[in-house]
């Protein structure tokens, strides 16, 4: 995953810190030369000196290929300026904005920004538990459950030709206790995996599951374990 982080400052510099510690690639944009120097001094990330909102200094920090547009300025206008060209121009999957103002949040949210919040640490928890999905791809879910000291994590397996799963119905697939097929994607489509539809090749379905059970429900699904 990559991501550009809007906004250099505390918040910026702890989220910043927590991401790359998840695998999370990150460029850093910040207006304030000084900390961009503090930040390029401690931490593993590209660091550009300059003002977000500009379309150049985004695209210099490769917004083109982002999967995250995080603005977390003081200035909650720059903060939806950036997510909107984000989202716009450089089609930014998904946009995270830092609301200041918490009776600014109910404005970001209808003019199209992803997700808004008030308090700032939300984003960082966000983040790991999006991170925890990062199998599924994104967008998909954020289950609340889902954090750093969670037993639990969302897996995505792909149906096989020869997948021992294929052509057959949920019902009569056999999940350890503390696994749950929570999603079918078949074509494009979403579906609800109930207990009638038979797998296809191709199917991509997302199970939850206690992280202990991975490799057991690998194995039923595809046959294999990682």
């Amino acid at each position: 995953m990559y991501a550009v982080l809007i906004g250099g400052g505390k918040v910026g510099r702890k989220l910043a810190e927590e991401l790359v510690a998840d695998g999370i690639i990150v460029a850093i944009i910040e207006k304030d030369s000084s900390k961009c120097e503090q930040l390029a001094s401690t931490l593993n990330t590209l660091v550009i000196n300059g003002d977000g909102a500009d379309y150049s200094v985004l695209e210099s920090a490769g917004a083109n290929k982002a999967d995250f547009a995080i603005a977390v300025t003081g200035s909650d206008e720059v903060n939806f300026v950036v997510c909107q060209l984000a989202k716009i121009t450089f089609r930014v999957k998904i946009a995270l904005a830092r609301v200041n103002d918490p009776r600014n949040e109910g404005i970001f949210n209808k003019l199209g920004i992803d997700y808004t919040f008030a308090t700032t640490n939300i984003i960082a928890q966000m983040m790991h538990e999006t991170v925890q999905c990062k199998e599924c791809g994104f967008p998909f879910v954020i289950p609340e459950f889902l954090n750093r000291r969670s037993k639990f994590e969302i897996i995505r397996l792909v149906i096989q030709e020869n997948s021992p799963s294929n052509h057959k119905s949920f019902q009569d697939i056999e999940l350890p206790e503390g696994s749950l097929a929570i999603g079918l994607s078949r074509q494009g489509e979403m579906l609800i995996p109930s207990g009638q539809i038979r797998l296809q090749t191709n199917d991509i379905v997302y199970f939850t599951l206690r992280k202990d059970l991975h490799e057991a429900v690998r194995k039923i699904i595809m046959g294999k374990a990682i």
